[in-house]
């Protein structure tokens, strides 16, 4: 028994110490904290509301999104990332009077927290703002298209998670869900709150850094 315990003993400790000098070395490697790059690609986007939902049909419609980010890195593995993306929203409804698409655009600023546990994969979650640029409205049924700004707010609040795998030649590919947590709409036209929501695909080139 003694033998055993001593030979287990003895590989934790060579295990520990192999993966202790693999980890300072690790840490040693000179990494950039500062970095920044661009982005660029779809969204695919829909709306909610929690009062009413079964009176209306609700389909989701592909939008876009471009911009640029930048990071820091506060360790080897944590990171601040903000970004300013140029971003597309909205959906398709139908009740019983109306068949509408709300096709709307927005400035989005999201502030995330990276956690990048091994080099090519990284986790990030974070606020997300948004100012409203423009908002029209398409009826399905004639095609005639209509400003609806006054029914939209000016700001957009939200939630954004995701994962980013960081590929070789600078190139990173990021799949992240937004949520509102803030009505996007007005009074004026919409009794009912609605949340803009929408999943976001992207492709981006890291200019520098990781």
């Amino acid at each position: 028994m003694r033998r055993i315990f001593f030979f287990f003993s003895l590989l934790a400790f060579i295990i520990s110490n192999s993966l202790t000098e693999a980890q300072s070395k690790y840490y040693m490697k000179k990494e950039p904290k500062l970095g920044y790059g661009v982005k660029a690609g779809v969204n695919i986007s829909s709306q909610s509301t929690p009062h009413m939902e079964s009176d209306y049909v609700l389909k989701n419609i592909i939008r876009f999104n471009v911009g640029g980010y930048c990071n820091y890195f506060f360790n080897k593995s944590l990171a601040i990332q903000p970004e300013l993306d140029i971003s597309g929203k909205g959906t398709h409804w139908q009740d019983y009077y109306d068949n509408m698409k709300d096709i709307l655009t927005y400035i989005d600023i999201p502030v995330l927290i990276r956690y990048q546990p091994i080099k090519f994969l990284n986790i990030e979650a974070g606020p997300q703002a948004g100012i409203r640029v423009s908002a029209v409205q398409k009826d399905m049924k004639t095609g005639s298209h209509k400003n609806i700004n006054e029914y939209y707010k000016t700001f957009d609040y939200g939630v954004a998670f995701g994962v980013e795998a960081n590929l070789p030649n600078r190139v990173n590919i990021s799949v992240r869900y937004v949520v509102g947590i803030a009505s996007a709409t007005t009074e004026l036209l919409y009794v009912d709150p609605w949340f803009n929501k929408f999943l976001q695909v992207s492709a981006g080139f890291r200019i520098k850094g990781r």
